[in-house]
């Protein structure tokens, strides 16, 4: 009976997709001998919108799950000129219902409406991107 109850649970488990906001930091002196013509900073931040796929019994959970998996997936390491690169989780962004049961070529994972001025021309989109959307 238990096993039973138990496969009939994870049959209602669906497919999500979580979008996560990622932040790379890079601290330390670079070693002066390591110094080349790539190295400079030009005085932006970067960060990584990275989309993971998550099985979870509900949407709440899968914000959840994605939050761990994404702390989970913090890195810190040296670069080539001997600083010190952290990415580091910032928070989800979006959580999306992969409504196709099965996963194959061609699945939707991840999708939004975004919405701009009626006197925005469609050729202007491409200008448009996610910092514009994030809260």
């Amino acid at each position: 009976m238990r096993k039973r109850l138990r496969k009939k649970r994870l049959n209602k488990w669906e497919w999500f997709s979580v979008k996560v906001l990622n932040e790379c930091k890079i601290s330390g002196n670079p070693s002066p001998e390591k110094i080349d013509e790539d190295y400079g900073s030009d005085g932006q931040k970067t960060f990584e919108d990275s989309i993971l796929l998550i099985k979870a019994p509900s949407e709440e959970e899968a914000y959840l799950i994605g939050e761990k998996v994404a702390i989970k997936n913090e890195v810190e390491y040296l670069n080539q000129y001997d600083e010190t690169v952290e990415w580091k989780f910032i928070r989800v962004i979006d959580c999306f219902n992969l409504f196709d049961k099965k996963l194959q070529t061609g699945t939707e994972l991840y999708s939004r409406f975004i919405r701009v001025p009626d006197d925005l021309p469609t050729g202007k989109l491409s200008s448009i991107n996610d910092r514009d959307f994030i809260e």
